[in-house]
């Protein structure tokens, strides 16, 4: 039974006795003064609360506070804000049943929405004094004004502020209805006047990450011009600690998972706009493999479809959604084994979740005897690729990315290997790249090769690559048979500000060779990134 269909279950029946409150979600981090007007009464909320239908949630001066409904949407909600849950019940599907209504009373929030809404767009809003927002699945922020925004040093106008990060929003009121559509940022001045389009995003609605990462970038060319040498070298230390500097991933350990004495990771400079712990949106970029029985499968995801929840206590890497909640993983008290990270701009983190981690799919939950292997940190924006490459030769623009760390990749018993070779060489100018992985797992050697010209593709917020490859690479071993690997999946993406890190992950499935799946962080040789 899945965890969902047995929330489902405790909830008829509580409801049948009546005997239970209608909870609709957790609250992932609370930080300072968070509150639920809940029943006449002010009930104090900490990470793992249960949120009930109808709630008022108030958030005081210096807080911040994210939510996590059952229908996997997040909501992160800023300090001095008022949000309230109008009504909101989840079958387990986007049906009739399911409706998702809210209204923002004061402050702002940001949001990647769940399964609610995604089919049936009726099921889903969030109401203002001056609109009312609904979507077309998608991931947004929303600010009301009320003499408390400030703006280059001026009181903004009154009234609300939004900007659409994925999808599309409609925004209505008695003067109309507008679409936007993602990275549009818009203005409703009140419930009379039509929403109106921004040419630019006011700086209360901007992500303190990205603000972090153009001071790191513009600190690292001081530092590069005074040193006059490359900032990091290839091979740079794998397990030194990261300099705690804004725009970077500071992390710390934590106690392992049940019965190990690993450390687990530990994150607490990757937040959100409003300062929390369980991060999302722009900026960061996620990567993970699994083999399961039937499907394997090694993505990629960045910017705003992708969430990834630290423990609120353990800062542990505990959860993900990547693809707008195409794919979910949930730790489910795993291990986490192999923990490490590279250092600096374009720095990652990785581990692998021991087997037992369970993903969700396409509706189906279920435990990989893999593991799941991650790894994620601050991506590249898109803007920035062709610009230290425009003005080299083709044959110079070609960059070469050498391993520099990874989880050790597994076998379908769940057995830990070693990564043995891998490089990739990427041509910025033409926008494409080729290499592979080799790794040993289970006494079987894999050999992925990415084809030279493999495309470099943009996706939401990031820059990546994928191949899904059948009857090609090849793998061995000494005592038994060789042969070509049924399918086999890589995929990539390019972390810091000017592409010095590819994370990459990969997994195969083979009628002989049986499962693997692994991931390894690269980093870019030479000075032109």
């Amino acid at each position: 039974m899945t965890m969902r269909l047995a929330c489902l279950v405790v909830f008829a029946v509580c409801c049948a006795q009546g005997v239970c409150a209608q909870v609709v979600g957790r609250v992932l981090v609370a930080a300072g003064e968070v509150t639920a007007q809940r029943a006449g009464k002010d009930v104090a909320l900490t990470a793992g609360a249960a949120i009930e239908n109808r709630d008022l949630i108030r958030l005081g001066e210096g807080s911040n506070a994210q939510i996590r409904f059952n229908d996997d949407s997040i909501v992160a909600l800023r300090s001095k804000t008022e949000f309230r849950i109008d009504d909101y019940a989840f079958s387990g599907n986007d049906d009739t049943l399911s409706k998702a209504f809210f209204s923002l009373l004061r402050g702002g929030l940001r949001t990647i929405t769940g399964l609610i809404g995604r089919n049936d767009r009726a099921k889903y809003h969030v109401k203002t004094q001056s609109a009312t927002v609904g979507i077309r699945g998608t991931s947004y922020a929303l600010v009301v004004c009320r003499q408390d925004c400030i703006e280059d040093g001026s009181v903004a106008p009154d009234g609300d502020y939004g900007e659409v990060f994925e999808g599309r929003v409609s925004v209505g009121n008695e003067g109309g209805e507008q679409e936007y559509g993602a990275d549009e940022a818009f203005f409703v001045a009140n419930i009379r006047t039509a929403p109106k389009p921004l040419l630019t995003r006011p700086g209360f609605l901007r992500d303190r990450l990205e603000a972090r990462a153009r001071l790191q970038q513009r600190a690292e060319r001081v530092e590069m011009a005074r040193a006059d040498q490359p900032r990091h070298a290839a091979g740079a230390d794998a397990k030194g600690p990261l300099e705690q500097r804004p725009g970077q991933l500071e992390v710390r350990p934590v106690a392992g998972g049940p019965g190990t004495g690993t450390a687990a990771i530990g994150v607490t400079d990757l937040r959100d706009d409003s300062g929390n712990v369980a991060v999302l949106g722009p900026g960061l970029g996620a990567g993970v493999s699994w083999a399961a029985q039937t499907q394997q499968r090694a993505d990629v995801d960045g910017g705003r479809g992708t969430v990834i929840g630290l423990d609120a206590q353990t800062h542990a890497f505990d959860r993900f959604i990547l693809n707008v909640g195409g794919m979910t993983g949930d730790r489910s008290q795993a291990a986490i084994l192999d923990s490490g990270k590279i250092e600096g701009d374009g720095g990652m983190i990785w581990g692998r979740w021991a087997p037992g981690a369970l993903i969700t799919l396409a509706g189906n939950t279920f435990a990989p005897p893999t593991g799941v292997h991650f790894l994620f940190g601050n991506l590249t924006p898109p803007s920035a690729l062709p610009a230290p490459f425009a003005t080299t030769t083709a044959l110079q623009g070609t960059i070469q990315y050498d391993y520099v760390g990874g989880p050790r990749p597994t076998d379908g018993q769940g057995n830990a290997g070693t990564f043995l070779a891998g490089t990739f060489i990427v041509n910025f100018l033409d926008r494409t790249l080729g290499g592979g992985v080799e790794y040993q797992a289970g006494g079987i050697t894999y050999k992925l090769p990415v084809p030279l010209g493999t495309s470099l593709v943009a996706g939401s917020g990031f820059v990546g690559f994928g191949i899904n490859a059948r009857n090609a690479g090849s793998w061995s071993c000494a005592t038994c048979n060789s042969g070509t690997i049924g399918s086999y999946s890589v995929s990539g993406l390019f972390m810091g500000s000017r592409a010095q890190g590819l994370g990459v992950t990969f997994a195969t499935l083979d009628a002989q060779a049986g499962r693997s799946a692994g991931a390894a962080a690269f980093r870019c040789r030479g000075t032109r990134c």
